[in-house]
């Protein structure tokens, strides 16, 4: 009737013909009847038959419509959604592979304690909606804080979210308003920059060198900044530390200024050589500093848990604006991760994978030892599951990046300031040695054709 091949007033057949036409029983041929009829698809009158109602016209008939383009995003919107830094490769791939090797990870002992959690939640577990988090996660992070990181909290100042990144955008959204300048590490973590962007900020880039963020530039440049974000113990993209000058400057500005400062610790536990930097957490007596850390990184991406460390005054409106965001957390992954944690499994899988990234680190570093003749450098700082590497000739390291079959980043895609200098990030944390290995030498080889 749609498509025109019965025609509005046509007869159709009476039930008992179509029935035996298709084959079925009398009883369904009554029931689509009645049914298009009701719907206004047939007419029918006693005595003459059933026929196409005239309505059908209407309804076959394609609407002329003109040839538009479809809504583009705002600008704003086109802005930030073509930041896709957050985003994770679809598959890891030398040198994009910057989340956690799950090669070594212990799946049968989390699908028993996976179990268990499920078992002491019982019920509870479905009626679960604290946008803090789970007691015991918080509990258990806040004990580990303690004992590795050499940071003192109660649970209660611990909220638990699902990504650094949502840590980012609540507190950015929480702490700013419109207009108010935020320090960025330049060059920095792309996430952050879309974070405060998204919260309307006023973004003041800071350089970053040998000894971490210029806090002297950030001076000169914001004085007043309501707050600065951070990554002292691994830089990222660079990979260096915050000297302990620049962290005690940091720290007496923002007690001056009332500022806050957002310590994003992403990769803290793997350090490879001595013990893990103090954090800034620990050095802050103003309650300036609000910690920032991620289970996702040390555990596996999919997990799905961070946290974040606040003063007491900041805790309850941080859980109200997470309600606004996605609510909470659930609870059985937060269960299975306090088992993991209080029984031992996640400090003892933490020992495993460090021995495992600074094996892989110590490869790469040996085969990139070649390229130092060349004018490559990068930072000495032994920690975290990147390396960046540079070189003073800038366009020769973009056409080594063009040209290469690696997935290669350029430190230039995390910069605001324009340098002659460049550099390739290479992330290895999911790679296995063999790849490792075979791309380190295929990079090597490139370079030193170029």
């Amino acid at each position: 009737m749609l498509e025109g091949v019965l025609a509005p007033g046509e007869r159709l057949p009476s039930t008992r013909q179509a029935a035996g036409d298709y084959g079925v029983s009398r009883g369904m041929l009554e029931e689509v009847f009645a049914q298009l009829t009701e719907e206004g698809f047939l007419e029918r009158a006693v005595g003459r038959g059933t026929f196409v109602a005239a309505t059908v016209t209407r309804l076959g008939q394609p609407i002329a419509r003109r040839k538009t383009r479809s809504s583009p995003p705002s600008r704003r919107g086109a802005s930030i959604s073509a930041n896709a830094a957050c985003r994770e490769p679809a598959a890891p791939r030398p040198f994009n592979a910057g989340i956690a090797d799950t090669s070594e990870f212990p799946w049968k002992l989390w699908h028993r304690l996976q179990t268990r959690a499920s078992r002491q939640l019982d019920r509870d577990a479905l009626n679960f909606a604290d946008p803090r988090g789970l007691l015991q996660l918080r509990d258990a992070v806040s004990r580990y804080l303690a004992q590795f990181r050499g940071i003192r909290c109660s649970a209660d100042r611990v909220i638990i979210f699902n990504s650094a990144q949502q840590v980012l955008c609540a507190l950015a959204v929480l702490l700013l308003d419109r207009g108010d300048a935020v320090w960025l590490e330049d060059p920095g973590y792309l996430g952050a920059r879309a974070a405060f962007d998204l919260a309307g900020a006023k973004l003041v880039p800071v350089p970053v060198d040998d000894e971490g963020l210029r806090v002297d530039a950030g001076l000169r440049r914001a004085p007043n900044a309501r707050l600065a974000y951070v990554t002292p113990s691994h830089q990222y993209p660079t990979g260096v530390a915050l000297s302990l000058d620049r962290r005690a400057a940091l720290l007496e500005w923002a007690a001056r200024n009332q500022s806050w400062i957002v310590e994003d610790d992403y990769d803290g536990e793997f350090r490879y050589e001595g013990q893990p930097l103090a954090s800034l957490f620990s050095l802050d007596s103003h309650e300036r500093v609000l910690y920032l850390g991620t289970l996702n990184k040390s555990m596996f991406v999919s997990l799905r848990l961070a946290y974040v460390v606040v003063p007491e005054e900041l805790v309850e409106p941080l859980a109200n604006l997470r309600t606004q965001l996605d609510g909470f957390t659930p609870a059985l992954p937060q269960m299975t991760m306090s088992l993991f944690m209080d029984e031992g499994y996640f400090s003892s899988h933490l020992r495993r994978m460090r021995t495992l990234y600074g094996a892989k680190r110590a490869m790469l570093l040996e085969g990139l030892a070649p390229l130092a003749r060349r004018g490559w450098t990068w930072p000495s700082n032994p920690a975290g599951m990147h390396l960046l590497i540079r070189h003073p000739d800038g366009d020769s390291v973009r056409r080594l990046a063009a040209e290469s079959p690696l997935d290669l980043a350029l430190l230039s895609t995390y910069r605001d300031a324009k340098r002659t200098d460049e550099g390739l990030l290479l992330r290895f944390g999911a790679l296995d040695e063999a790849t490792l290995r075979s791309a380190t030498e295929t990079l090597v080889a490139a370079a030193m054709r170029v």
